[in-house]
Parts: structure tokens; C-alpha cells; sequence
């Protein structure tokens, strides 16, 4: 279906609403659900994704690559709702609540093995250390692992040079290691 969306939009013919759902919306869901970590958020990020592009149809059909559009709406809109939040967040500071989800996973890890526990307990530091790093090397590292995407799509999506992705991709891995060793010892 991507192939016959790319090939009405070269041909010169509309590409249609639904059309581009259909072709490009698993991508770019994928991709929101990998940057924001929680379904509430990642369902407004597709909505507001792809209301922006239905608005700037002319911009979609113009563009080489409508996916690569798409993802960079996607970004420039999640970006802006994190600046959006922490200058709230710097206005009026919210109290943290106490967090007593974890003890209803441990009773699930204590019934599976060893290993198990391990591999799910290493992708959750992971997360949460991807989560923790600054936006400008979580998208890189989002479009490269979550989303498969190359270092040349990438360099595209967010408007950068290939070597900027490759350095903040270098970066972001290192601060996880860093991460993973300091607090985890893996």
C-alpha cells in the first residue's frame, strides 16, 4: 500500500486522506508510541500528526517522501509539547505522586524465571533511560532502534546533517551504557 501511495504522489494524482492513513499510519504511530511511552499520549500525537498534515495537504504532496513528512510533523509537534510542558512544569511545579505500581509486577516476575526477569528488568532501565535523555538524542535513538529507520532517513525526518544523527545516536548509547552500568551493574 506505501508503494501505490508513493506512486499516486509521483504520478501527479491527489493523494486522499485515508490513502495516507492507510499507507504511512502504522509508521507513524510506531514512532509515537516509541517517543511518548504511553498509549494516551501517543493517540493524541497520531491525531495531532495527522490533523497538521491534512491541513498542509499541498505540503504532503510535495514532498518527496510523505512518511519522512509525516515523521517530522510528528517530532516538531512532540517537541513543542515538551517545551509547552516544562514551562509549565517551571510556572508551577506539580507534586509528585507516590508511584505503588511496581509491587503488582512483582508478584508476576516472581512466577517467571530468572532470565526472563533479567531481559524484562534491563528493557525497563533501558526505557526509562532512553525516556531521560535530552529530546535532541531521544528522537535519534527512537528513529533508529523503534522505528528501524536509517541514519539517512533520519537525517531527513529531523532536518540534520548524517554525522549530527550519527554523533547523537554515539552519544545517546553511551549515556545509556554509562547508565546501565552505574545504576544497574549490567
Amino acid at each position: 500500500m506505501v508503494g501505490a501511495v508513493r506512486t499516486k504522489a509521483k504520478a501527479g494524482s491527489r493523494l486522499s486522506a485515508a490513502g495516507l492513513v492507510d499507507g504511512y499510519g502504522g509508521a507513524v504511530y510506531r514512532f509515537c508510541r516509541s517517543i511518548t511511552y504511553a498509549r494516551e499520549d501517543a493517540d493524541d500525537l497520531f491525531q495531532d500528526t495527522f490533523l497538521k498534515a491534512f491541513s498542509q495537504m499541498a505540503n504532503v504532496e510535495d514532498a518527496d517522501d510523505p512518511q519522512s513528512f509525516l515523521l517530522s510533523v510528528a517530532a516538531f509537534l512532540w517537541k513543542s509539547r515538551r517545551r509547552k510542558y516544562a514551562r509549565r512544569r517551571r510556572l508551577a511545579p506539580e507534586v509528585a505522586l507516590d508511584e505503588a505500581t511496581d509491587s503488582g509486577s512483582a508478584a508476576a516476575s516472581t512466577a517467571s524465571t530468572e532470565d526472563d526477569f533479567m531481559a524484562r528488568e534491563e528493557q525497563r532501565a533501558v526505557r526509562r533511560l532512553v525516556e531521560a535523555l535530552p529530546d535532541k538524542l531521544k528522537a535519534p535513538v527512537v528513529l533508529y532502534y523503534a522505528n528501524e529507520m536509517s541514519v539517512a532517513d533520519i537525517a531527513s525526518v529531523l532536518g540534520l546533517p548524517e554525522g549530527t544523527v550519527k554523533s547523537r545516536l554515539h552519544k545517546a548509547r553511551k549515556l545509556i551504557e554509562k547508565g546501565l552500568v552505574a545504576d544497574h551493574g549490567f
